[in-house]
């Protein structure tokens, strides 16, 4: 990688957007070694220029890099594809990424459906703060930015109740979620649209946002990174 493991994803995809053919080629096979890393340049990559690249590459190759994206924005790169690629690709994907992203793909893009991701730590309600902070701890494969609230489920898996990390970290490590929990944590239904889960998580300063079903299921969270995208104007990305 030489100099470039000093670089973050971002930093990469601007690179690349900026290079000539020739040097984009040469940038994409240096970080094609670290597949995590691919994939997170691919997630920063401007979408008509993810889309142009991913297209060149085999229906294998393509399901590989979807393989180490979040699921969310798998599903975005795999609606991108040309509609006679899509089915190939989804059905080389690992189960558990192809479920995830079937899932998402039956919501409409700009909802929290479209918008949200599967990665949370949901506990019962009588769980220890020790227990949940060293469940967070296990959850490494998990989005970071996705953790910093955990949530709590009653005996019917309904959502009881949210938790801050720092709360967690701050707290008798043998108080339960029960104790500590806001009882009553803002939430969105997936049908929800982009100017309603932005002024829910602007109004209760969030950063992470549940997605309930109807029945009051936790089924998804969406992060503040992924609201910002979505509403940031593309001229203002590259500033």
């Amino acid at each position: 990688m030489g100099g470039l493991h000093r670089l973050k994803p971002a930093q990469l995809a601007d690179l690349i957007e900026e290079a000539s053919e020739r040097e984009q080629q040469e940038l994409l096979s240096r970080v094609h070694a670290h597949p995590e890393l691919e994939a997170d340049v691919f997630e920063e990559l401007d979408e008509d220029q993810a889309s142009d690249l991913l297209e060149a590459r085999t229906d294998a190759q393509i399901a590989d890099v979807l393989a180490h994206m979040r699921s969310d924005d798998a599903a975005d790169a795999l609606l991108d594809l040309p509609q006679d690629r899509r089915q190939t690709v989804l059905a080389l994907l690992p189960d558990a990424q192809r479920r995830k992203i079937t899932i998402l793909l039956g919501y409409q893009e700009a909802t929290a459906g479209g918008l949200m991701g599967f990665d949370y730590v949901s506990v019962p309600l009588d769980t220890t703060v020790a227990d949940v902070v060293r469940a967070i701890a296990a959850a490494t494969p998990m989005q970071p930015e996705a953790l910093v609230v955990a949530y709590c489920h009653d005996a019917q898996r309904r959502l009881a109740g949210a938790v801050g990390l720092v709360t967690l970290v701050q707290a008798d490590p043998s108080s339960t979620m029960e104790v500590l929990a806001d009882p009553h944590p803002v939430h969105v239904h997936p049908d929800a649209d982009l100017p309603e889960i932005t002024r829910a998580m602007a109004d209760y300063n969030l950063l992470v946002l549940p997605v309930l079903d109807h029945d009051d299921h936790l089924i998804g969270v969406v992060t503040i990174d992924d609201v910002l995208e979505a509403t940031i104007p593309e001229e203002w990305r590259r500033r």
